[in-house]
Parts: C-alpha cells; structure tokens; sequence
C-alpha cells in the first residue's frame, strides 16, 4: 500500500497545473523562466547527517542542524541562500541550516520515498499546490500552532495569502511568497498604436479594443499573447462563470456566462488574430521581450528579464469583467515532512519566523520583483513609492484559488479545462459545443 499511494502521490504533485512562481509552468499564462539555471548540490546519506549532527552538540547545549530542500533553481534561488547563510551567521539559538536545491521533479521523485522511510528533510520550500496531496496520505506536519508558539502576528498577512497554507481548516505551510497573474503592457508599442502608455486596459472590453489597435502581423507584432496548454480561469471568474466547486464537488461549467465569455475569447484568437496562434508559454516569454508583444499575462518572474532587455513596460492587475477582476493565486510555503523530530521542528519555526519579518519580506521582493502581502509592508513608503512592486503588491488583493487543495485538481486541468481552452483558442469547437462537451467530462472526474 505505502508503494502504491507514493505513486498515487508523484503522479498528483506533478500534473497539477497552477501558478506557482516556484519553477513550473503556471495557470492564466503564466511561465515561469525557461532559461534558468539548474543548481544543486549532492544530498548527504541519512546516517551521515544523523552522525555530523551527534557531532555538533556543544558544552553550552545542542546544536540543531536542520535539512532545507527546495525548488529555486535560479537567481532566486542565489538570494534565498545568502537570506539562509545570513540566519546562520546571526541566530541566537545554535541552529544551522543546510540547504538543497533541487529542480522540482526530483524534489518530488525524491521527497515520498524520504518521508516513507523516515530520512526525509526537516523542512521543504515547494509550491502550494502540493500541499494538498502530501496532506491526503498524512506525509506533512500540521503546524497549526505555529503561531501560538512564534508569537507572529498572522491578522498583518493578507487572507487570501493564508488559505493558500490551510487544508480542512489546518495550517501545512508557513508562506513563502505568493503571486497572482499580473498584466504586463509594452508602453513603446501603446504610444505607437496611439494608446495612452501610461494607462493599462481596466476591463476586457478595454482589454480587447487595444489588443486589436497593437496588432501589426507585418512587424511580427501582436496585441496580446495567449498561450494555449492554460487555464484561463481570470476571464471565466471576471463574468461571473466558474469551472467547479471543490466544496460540494460541483459541475458549474454550463452557464451562460462560461459561454459569453469563451465567445469573447474565440472572436479574439480566431477572427482579430490579435495573438500568435498555438503559442507556447516560453515562446510567448521571448516575443515578450523581444518588443513583439503589446499584453501578456504572466507572474512577476517577467520583470527581471525585461529590465534586462530595456524593455519600457508597465504592469497592472487582470482586466475586470462584468462580476470584477480576479486572478489565480499561487506562491510557495515552507512544510515540515511527518515524522520530522520535536525539537527540529521548533528550529524550523524559528528560521519560518524569521522569513516573516518585514525587514526580510521586503529584501526579498525588492531583489526578486515578487509583490509583499504583510499589510505593514504594504503601507512601507518604499514599496508604495516603487512603480512595479506597488502595482503587483495592490494585485495580489484579487488572487482567488483555483482548486488549490482539491484532490481532483490535476484531472480536472489535463482533462476537461486545457482542452476546452485550446479548442476555443484553435477555433477548433464553437464556444457552446467545446463547453458542452466539456461539461461532460467534468461530470466524468467528478464521479470518480
């Protein structure tokens, strides 16, 4: 049995299709970088960490080692272990991190089979959205009392940035970073189209209008870039629609507004041809910023790339329709495995409470680019007056979980709503039918 659910585990954590900022593919045409390097450093055995840690006990008490895996396999991946290596230097309570990086497909292979066999790491930075499955087979922590024992303050961090660490109503992960699908606008190519670059479309009409006015297929350029192999959950939430609900295990797919909203879409791909047809999401990122793209949505990955290439943009939340503006919400949490000893755990804490503080939220999304979300450092007079972090900061306001934590949530991804979106993109099915049949294989993931 424990063999079967470790695959039954690999397959969920792998396949789930949402945006992390955490080294994967993200929902709502969001990539992560394809160009990032991969960093990592050999594992040591199990009985060899045991026996340097036995070794480390000093006359003044024990010093606790921990062992730290994650994902960061960039640059961020350069900050995140000075932030460690500067927590060793200065902690006052004789613990030492030591830290592997590891691209997210090991780090999967990897941690099940460590957590089975009782050598797994003390803590784990990884994407949200495998919270969830490790929770199901009872692989992760709860850390409810993570807060009581720390002494944070967890009402100064946004709402919507907490469910994210929360299943059945228990807390799993301490929050990392959390990101939201932002709208980036090419502001050269809108004073060239006649377009005021300063201000971004606010609404999908808006949205629509300038995408057609920044399309020039003669210069290769095109108003807004949709990758297909997405989810594009914004658009269907922004009128009102929805795929499912986890809570009931609810079919919401057949409505009216899922099909007004999809037509919509269809007469932007198929008729005005404002984006590159049956684009990848990496693809996209280049014509990006090569200048040939005047929209894309993305995460905030994007920002350091286009700075490089002196790309003059802008970035704005997602467009609103005709409920508001939402956007899928993903980031990354720190988990400690089960089985992980007492007294490891409370070391975790206490590097997790450190990352907590605003002096180190703030260093990390003042090198990063990625939006605060601690009330307190929203309100700082350096982000507020930083163009690119106060605008990606104010849209993390209208992140929404797309079945973050439901079991089904990969299937439903693979099986029903990317093959619903790129046949509508492709022109492929009319919005109607591709929906209908896509209600119905929805009913088919849902019985199971």
């Amino acid at each position: 049995m424990r063999k079967k659910w470790i695959s039954v585990l690999l397959s969920a954590v792998m396949c789930v299709s949402v945006l992390t900022g955490c080294g994967q593919n993200g929902a709502g045409g969001q990539t992560a970088p394809s160009d990032a390097p991969e960093t990592m450093q050999e594992q040591q055995p199990a009985d060899a960490q045991a026996d340097g840690q036995d070794a480390e006990k000093t006359a003044s008490g024990e010093k606790i080692t921990l062992q730290f895996w994650n994902v960061f396999t960039g640059s961020d991946g350069d900050i995140l272990r000075e932030i460690v290596d500067n927590y060793n230097k200065t902690n006052t309570d004789n613990i030492e991190i030591q830290m592997d990086i590891m691209p997210n497909d090991q780090l999967q292979q990897k941690l099940p089979a460590a957590i089975a066999t009782g050598t797994a790491p003390d803590f784990v930075l990884f994407g949200v959205e495998n919270i969830a499955p490790y929770v199901s087979n009872d692989s992760l922590e709860d850390i409810s009392d993570f807060w009581d024992v720390t002494g944070v303050d967890k009402s100064n961090i946004l709402e919507n940035v907490l469910e994210l660490s929360h299943v059945d109503g228990k807390l799993y992960g301490a929050p990392m970073q959390y990101n939201v699908s932002y709208l980036y606008w090419n502001k050269d190519l809108f004073a060239e189209a006649g377009l005021d670059p300063e201000k971004a479309p606010a609404t999908m009409d808006e949205l629509a209008e300038y995408a057609v006015k920044l399309t020039d297929p003669e210069k290769n350029q095109y108003g807004l870039a949709l990758p297909t192999s997405v989810t594009y959950m914004q658009f269907l939430w922004a009128n009102g629609g929805d795929a499912d609900d986890p809570s009931t295990n609810t079919n919401l797919l057949d409505s009216e507004e899922n099909v007004k909203t999809l037509e919509w879409l269809q007469d932007l791909m198929v008729n005005k041809k404002v984006s590159p047809a049956s684009i990848t999401g990496p693809e996209a990122d280049t014509m990006l910023q090569a200048g040939q793209i005047g929209m894309y949505m993305s995460g905030p990955w994007q920002i350091n790339g286009l700075r490089a290439q002196g790309i003059n943009f802008g970035i704005a939340p997602c467009v609103a329709g005709s409920a508001g503006a939402f956007s899928p919400a993903g980031g990354c949490s720190y988990v400690i495995p089960k089985g992980t000893e007492e007294s490891h755990k409370l070391a975790a804490y206490k590097f997790m409470q450190y990352w907590l503080t605003d002096d180190i939220l703030k260093e990390w999304s003042q090198r990063n680019g990625f939006p605060v979300w601690s009330k307190t450092l929203m309100e700082d007079p350096e982000i507020q007056n930083d163009e690119v972090l106060s605008a990606i900061s104010k849209a993390t306001e209208i992140g929404r979980s797309y079945n973050l934590g439901y079991s089904l949530a990969s299937q439903i991804d693979n099986d029903v709503m990317i093959p619903l979106f790129e046949k509508v993109m492709t022109g492929a099915a009319v919005p109607e039918d591709a929906l209908k049949e896509a209600s119905e294989a929805m009913d088919r993931v849902l019985a199971q």
